[in-house]
C-alpha cells in the first residue's frame, strides 16, 4: 500500500482552517490542523517522515508565523520541512522576513486556489521522490544487513558460523589481553550424528542441531558466543573463567544437553559429544592456534570413548605433529614403494595343515623407518588413504597366491583386511572382480574380513557391496569377534562365512572362567549358524590343545608362525607341504 504524505495547516481562526481543507480536497495528502503556533510545533515532530509541506499564517497571537518557523528550523527532526507562510501583507520587507525566517514560499490573501493547488503539487511531488528515495536506502541498507548475517551466521541455528565465529574470537582474545584474564575455547564434535540423517532423515537432524544449539545457548552467559562452524561441529567460547571447577561444570553441562534426546515421529533421537578444549593464553595467543589445539584435544576425546572431553596438552601437540609427519611420508610411500605384504599363517585344527594365509600391510619408510601398523593404519584412515592402500593389498596378495598354486600347487585362501570405509565405493569390488577375472583365480579361495562395526551399518551402498562381493564367490568373515558392538544374531542377516574370535578371549585360556565361557559359547553358537571359527592369538600349545578340543575349527597366531615377508613365507610354506599330512602336537 503507498504510503501518505501529510499536509500541516496552521491559521488561529477556525474559518481560515476550514477554508483551507476545502480547497485541498484535490491533492492526494492527508491534512492534520493546528490553532496556534504551539500546537504548530508539537504537531510537526508527530511524523516527520510523512509531513510534506506546512502551509502557515503569518498573523497569529502569542507565537507568530516567523517565530513558529524559526523553531522549527532549530530543530533537527523538523529544519526540512518545507513551509509556505500565507499572509496579507505585500511588504518587500516582510516577505524578505519571511524567507530568513525558513520560508520556501508565500501565498498572498485572499488565496487563489490555482496558485495553492499548483505550488501544494510540486511539493507533494517532492516528498513523494525524497520518501522514496530514503525508502529505497533504508531497504538497501536492510538488504546488506541481511547479507552480512548470512554472511557470518548459520542459516539453521542462527549461530555465528566459521567466519562469524573468527571475529568474536578475535574480540574475545582482545578483550582478555586487554582486562588480563583468561578464556576458553572449547570444541564440541556430535557423535553419532550421522547415523540420525542416515536412519531418520535430515529432517530430524536438523531438528536435533536446532535443539543442541538452543540448548547450549541457554547454558553460557550474554558475553559467551556459542557458534556452529560444520555439520555436527561447535565452538563455545568461554570469557573471563574464574575457576576451573566454574569450567569443568559448564564443560558437563555441555556434554549433558548435547545428549538430550529429542522426540521425533515416536522415536527418542540422542547423540552424544567429544569435547576439546584450548585456553587463552596458556594454550595459544591468536585464533588458528586455540582453534588447532582445542581441535586436537576434541579428537582425544574422541579416541577415549567418546561422550567425554580433554584439555589441550603438549603432549597431545606432540602426537598431533607426528599424526601430520605420518600423512604426509604415507602419501609418498605408495609410488615409492614402501610398502611390502607379510603373511601369517592359519592352520585347519584337524589336519594341522596351513590352509590360509592373512595379508598385512607393512611399512618401512625411508624417512621414518619401520613404522608399526597401529600406528599408521589410524593416519591412513584420517588421510583417506585406505580405499587406495586395501585395493593394493588386495591385488597383490591374490597375485601372490595365484603365483604360489602355480609353483607349489596348492590353492591356499588369502585373507585380506577390509574396512568399512572400502564399502562407501565400488573400489574394492571392481579389484576383485579384476583379479579373479584376469588371474583366473577361484573366488571361494579370497576372504575379505570385515568389522563387527560393518555388520550394523544397514546404509544401501554397504548392503550392495558386501552382497556384490559375496555374489562372486568371495567369503567374506569377521575379524575380532566379540570386541564391538553386534551379537551372532546379526550374522544371519549378511553372507557371513567365518567368525574370528579375538586374541583378547584367547591369551589367558585355559584358565580365566570368563573367557572360557565367551569361547565356548562364540563356537557353539557360530556353529549353530553353520560358520567356521577362527581363533586368533594363540601362542601356546596349551591354548592350541584346548581350542581344538572346543571344535574351533582354524587357529592364527605365533605357535604357528609369526607375520613373515613374501620370501620367508614361501620357505615355511615349502617346509609345511614336506611335512607327513598329520595332525601337529
Amino acid at each position: 500500500m503507498p504510503e501518505t504524505a501529510k499536509i500541516l495547516i496552521v491559521d488561529d481562526t477556525k474559518a481560515n482552517l476550514v477554508a483551507l481543507r476545502v480547497l485541498l480536497k484535490q491533492v492526494e495528502a492527508d491534512i492534520i490542523s493546528a490553532a496556534s503556533g504551539a500546537e504548530a510545533l508539537e504537531a510537526a515532530q508527530q511524523d516527520t517522515d510523512h509531513l510534506a509541506l506546512i502551509l502557515l499564517d503569518v498573523q497569529m497571537p502569542e507565537m507568530d508565523g516567523f517565530e513558529v518557523a524559526r523553531l522549527l528550523q532549530k530543530n533537527e527532526k523538523t529544519r526540512s520541512i518545507p513551509i509556505i507562510f500565507i499572509t496579507a501583507n505585500q511588504d518587500d520587507a516582510h516577505i524578505e522576513e519571511a524567507y530568513l525566517a525558513g520560508a520556501v514560499d508565500y501565498i498572498q490573501k485572499p488565496i487563489r486556489k490555482t496558485a495553492l493547488i499548483s505550488k501544494v503539487r510540486v511539493f507533494l511531488d517532492l516528498w513523494s521522490l525524497r520518501f522514496g528515495l530514503e525508502q529505497e536506502v533504508e531497504q538497501r541498507r536492510a538488504a546488506e544487513h541481511r547479507v552480512e548475517h548470512l554472511a557470518t551466521h548459520d542459516p539453521l541455528t542462527n549461530l555465528p558460523n566459521r567466519r562469524g565465529l573468527y571475529e568474536e574470537l578475535n574480540e574475545l582474545i582482545y578483550r582478555s589481553r586487554r582486562y588480563r584474564y583468561s578464556s576458553a575455547v572449547i570444541y564440541v564434535d556430535l557423535d553419532g550424528f550421522k547415523n540420525v540423517n542416515d536412519h531418520f532423515g535430515h529432517e530430524a537432524g536438523d531438528r536435533l542441531l536446532t535443539r543442541v544449539s538452543a540448548n547450549f545457548k541457554n547454558i553460557v552467559r550474554q558475553t559467551d558466543t556459542v557458534a556452529r562452524i560444520g555439520g555436527d561441529e561447535f565452538i563455545v567460547l568461554i570469557t573471563d573463567i574464574n575457576s576451573d571447577n566454574s569450567l569443568i561444570t559448564k564443560i558437563e553441562s555441555l556434554l549433558y544437553e548435547a545428549s538430550r534426546p529429542i522426540k521425533f515421529k515416536g522415536h527418542n533421537i540422542s547423540v552424544g559429544a567429544s569435547i576439546g578444549i584450548a585456553l587463552y593464553p596458556d594454550h595459544g595467543e591468536n585464533a588458528e592456534t586455540l582453534l588447532h589445539h582445542a581441535d586436537q584435544a576434541m579428537y582425544q576425546a574422541k579416541n577415549h570413548g567418546k561422550n567425554t572431553f580433554r584439555f589441550f596438552t603438549e603432549d597431545i601437540n606432540e602426537r598431533a605433529h607426528r599424526q601430520r609427519e605420518l600423512q604426509d611420508n604415507l602419501r609418498k610411500a605408495l609410488p615409492a614403494d614402501e610398502f611390502s605384504v607379510f603373511y601369517q599363517p592359519i592352520v585347519d585344527a584337524g589336519s594341522g595343515q596351513v590352509v590360509s594365509a592373512e595379508a598385512l600391510l607393512r611399512w618401512h619408510s625411508e624417512k621414518l623407518g619401520q613404522v608399526f601398523p597401529d600406528e599408521f593404519i589410524p593416519a591412513a584412515e584420517s588421510a583417506g588413504l585406505i580405499p587406495e592402500l586395501g585395493c593394493w593389498v588386495l591385488e597383490r596378495a591374490v597375485a601372490t597366491g595365484a603365483d604360489w598354486y602355480r609353483r607349489f600347487g596348492i590353492g591356499l585362501r588369502i585373507a585380506v583386511n577390509a574396512s568399512t570405509i572400502q564399502f562407501r565405493n565400488n573400489m574394492l569390488y571392481d579389484s576383485i572382480r579384476r583379479q579373479i577375472d584376469t588371474l583366473q583365480w577361484d573366488p571361494d579361495l579370497l576372504e575379505v574380513e570385515i568389522t563387527e562395526g560393518l555388520l550394523l551399518d544397514d546404509s544401501p551402498e554397504v548392503n550392495t557391496y558386501i552382497n556384490e562381493i559375496s555374489n562372486c564367490g568371495v567369503r567374506l568373515s569377521v575379524d575380532d569377534f566379540g570386541t564391538g558392538f553386534s551379537a551372532l544374531s546379526y550374522l544371519k542377516n549378511y553372507p557371513v562365512s567365518t567368525v574370528k574370535i579375538d586374541r583378547s578371549f584367547v591369551m589367558d585360556l585355559p584358565g580365566d572362567k570368563e573367557n572360557e565361557v565367551l569361547v565356548q559359547a562364540i563356537i557353539a553358537m557360530a556353529h549353530g549358524l553353520r560358520l567356521e571359527v577362527i581363533a586368533e592369538g594363540v601362542e601356546t600349545i596349551e591354548q592350541w590343545d584346548y581350542l581344538r578340543n572346543l571344535g574351533c575349527d582354524f587357529a592364527q597366531g605365533y605357535y604357528f608362525g609369526k607375520p613373515m615377508p613374501q620370501e620367508e613365507f614361501e620357505e615355511y610354506l615349502a617346509a609345511q607341504l614336506e611335512k607327513p599330512k598329520r595332525a601337529q602336537s
